[in-house]
Formats: C-alpha cells, structure tokens, sequence
C-alpha cells in the first residue's frame, strides 16, 4: 500500500495465520497507518491460487477495507503467478468484477498475472534474497 508523501506499507500473511485472520489484520492496520483522510494511492494484494469460499471472502475483505481508503485516482490490483489455473483466474477476474461494480471503480481494480505482475509492481526486490534456514516464503 502506498499513499499521499511517499508512505508505503507492506504487510504479509504470518505462517499459521489463516487468510481471514489476516484480512482482519489488514484491515487493523490500514485503519491505523491510514487514518482518515490519508488516502492510499496504490494498493497490491499478492494472491496465492486458493479459490475457496474463504480465500475468498478473505480477498473480499481486504479489498473493500482498501477501497474505503483510496483515493479518486488510486487503483488496486490483484497479482498472482503466470501459471495460475483458469479457475482461479475466473474466479478472480470475477471478485475484480463485482468489486469494481460495487465501488464504481471500474478501470481502477484489476487482476494481473505472471509477466504483467513484474511491470505493474515496480522493482523487483527480492532478487538474491537468500532465504534464512527452516524459513519459508509466502504469499498472501
């Protein structure tokens, strides 16, 4: 998430949390990094391929916690790996649908796969991160 003066914050999915747990957390901390009238420029949610009912309700919340603080301009993407199935692209393309319905954002919410992720996300940051012993990278 990034916002007005150059605040950005990233948050990730700790290792047991559960992605409703997680969604409530964001949207917590978006309260309280973001307080009303901060409004956020860009958001990303990096989405792993789980397409059941609460990987997505969890998505759904993140999404309208987000919404509630972007600003007019500000756009939130969706990114996942190239090779996602076609079922998780429908049902994400879907989400991005009825998001963008409900908030009159259309154009401003999107989902991005593989190759187009690494453009629309800027830098790529973690390239020769050696990952520490017993670790194990996640995505949200």
């Amino acid at each position: 998430m990034s916002a007005e003066a150059g605040v950005c914050r990233v948050l990730a999915e700790v290792e047991g949390e559960g992605p409703l747990a997680f969604a409530a957390r964001v949207e917590d901390f978006s309260a309280t990094a973001f307080p009303r009238g901060m409004q956020v420029n860009v958001a990303l949610v990096a989405c792993n391929q789980r397409a059941d009912e609460t990987a997505e309700a969890a998505r759904r919340a993140m999404a309208e916690c987000l919404l509630a603080r972007l600003a007019p301009t500000g756009s939130l993407s969706f990114t996942a790996c190239h090779d996602a199935t076609d079922r998780f692209r429908r049902r994400l393309f879907d989400l991005v649908a009825d998001l963008a319905k409900a908030a009159a954002a259309e154009g401003r919410i999107r989902a991005i796969f593989g190759e187009d992720a690494r453009r629309a996300s800027g830098p790529v940051t973690s390239a020769g991160v050696t990952l520490v012993d017993g670790s194990v990278p996640r995505v949200a």
